[in-house]
């Protein structure tokens, strides 16, 4: 993950979702498990319980993706997708204002 974007805890925490995601904590023949690494870098940057709750999410989508793709259930109809459409694109200046302007940033 070589982006410029993102700081060293984010990519700790999306590399931990892709071994998580793609069973890369699993060794293989010819391929030993990843997770002991992505699990040190993790450490730097997250108390245990952050960990946990990384792994939580992570591991809940997963299912969620598993189970929905394994019985073809569509999460929404064509229709309602296509209102999406639009959205493909995010200004990033119109993103931070909004970020900005959630609840958690208004004084109490």
């Amino acid at each position: 993950m070589a982006s410029d974007g993102l700081d060293d805890a984010e990519k700790a925490a999306l590399r931990w979702a892709e071994i998580l995601t793609l069973k890369l904590y699993q060794a293989e023949p010819g391929r030993p498990s990843q997770s002991p690494e992505a699990m040190a870098d993790l450490k730097k940057h997250f108390s245990d319980g952050q960990i946990v709750e990384l792994t939580l999410a992570s591991a809940y989508f997963n299912f969620w993706n598993r189970f929905t793709d394994s019985l073809q259930i569509d999460l929404e109809e064509e229709k309602t997708r296509d209102l999406f459409e639009k959205s493909k694109t995010i200004d990033p200046a119109d993103y931070i204002a909004f970020m900005k302007d959630c609840w958690w940033n208004k004084e109490r």
